[in-house]
């Protein structure tokens, strides 16, 4: 069933009501988008200028990894440049909606860490047990020794927190409330979103002809962190949630050419080979059905 606006998330979206006005949002879009964007430029040419000045030629060594996400560095700051979009969205927050970005999270203020910490821990268990046909498989190699993962594992952890709290306090937060606060219609304020949330995974650079496969597995990634958002009435269980698949495909388990380079173990298949990935897609989206199925059985059996 499709997700209706309830109390909970008519008191979610409540924070927004007084500057709802849908050029308000279009314009907070625009400058939080313009805003990261400079900032991204801004850390790429800064990276390369040091790089190029600690070493002649290194700069444009910089390029290359930047683009391709071909060391350990790159994806760090890979992952960092996202969070360049966290003060933009404080910025417009701030000065163009008059209101904090903890009332992004809940009508409290506060992530409900239990919530958080559960949805993680499941994500986990369930990862773990779907990808043991994967673990003991021919398909599967350790890239990195422990010695070389380790020192690498706190500082990730602490971007992939802040790259996937950045990502849901924008999509799941700003747009959705924005959108819920002034319209009713749920193909409004929780399809949009997550259509935007999917556009922004095209690149058929990367992914060729699978481009659209991996498009609309974003897009139901959005549909169910934003279901699960309108029906507990705030961010926690969704930014858990995110983390977890993140944690997973950065840190654990990666696919060559998807930020792969911290990954401890690679599932080696070709992300431009269309049948293989549309296999491994259509079985990713089917487990993230199932931990939204389960969800939803477990809300129903509390009430």
């Amino acid at each position: 069933m499709l997700p209706r606006k309830t109390q909970r998330m008519t008191s979610y979206s409540a924070c927004a009501e007084d500057y709802c006005e849908p050029w308000r949002t279009a314009l907070g879009v625009l400058l939080v988008a313009g805003i990261y964007l400079v900032g991204v430029s801004g850390l790429g040419w800064a990276a390369i200028q040091i790089a190029e000045r600690i070493q002649l030629g290194a700069g444009y060594a910089m390029v290359f990894e930047l683009a391709t996400y071909s060391t350990k560095r790159a994806v760090m700051i890979a992952l960092f440049s996202v969070v360049l979009a966290l003060p933009a969205l404080w910025l417009v927050l701030r000065f163009l909606h008059h209101r904090s970005l903890r009332s992004l999270i809940a009508p409290t203020g506060r992530i409900h860490w239990r919530n958080y910490t559960r949805a993680l821990a499941f994500v986990a268990v369930f990862g773990l047990v779907t990808s043991l046909p994967v673990l003991v498989g021919s398909a599967f190699t350790q890239q990195l020794t422990l010695m070389q993962w380790l020192p690498w594992v706190a500082p990730a952890l602490i971007l992939i927190f802040l790259q996937t709290a950045t990502e849901e306090l924008f999509f799941r937060g700003y747009l959705m409330q924005q959108l819920a606060a002034r319209f009713q219609s749920r193909w409004i304020w929780w399809v949009l979103p997550a259509l935007l949330f999917g556009a922004l995974h095209y690149n058929t650079v990367t992914y060729g002809e699978n481009t659209w496969i991996v498009v609309a597995s974003a897009t139901l990634a959005g549909l169910v962190f934003g279901d699960i958002t309108a029906r507990s009435g705030d961010l926690s269980i969704a930014l858990g949630l995110h983390f977890a698949n993140n944690l997973t495909s950065v840190l654990i388990i990666g696919v060559p050419g998807q930020l792969s380079s911290l990954s401890l173990y690679l599932h080696k298949i070709n992300i431009r080979d269309v049948d293989v990935m549309r296999m491994e897609l259509l079985s990713s989206m089917g487990v993230m059905l199932a931990i939204y199925f389960i969800y939803l059985l477990v809300l129903r059996a509390r009430r």
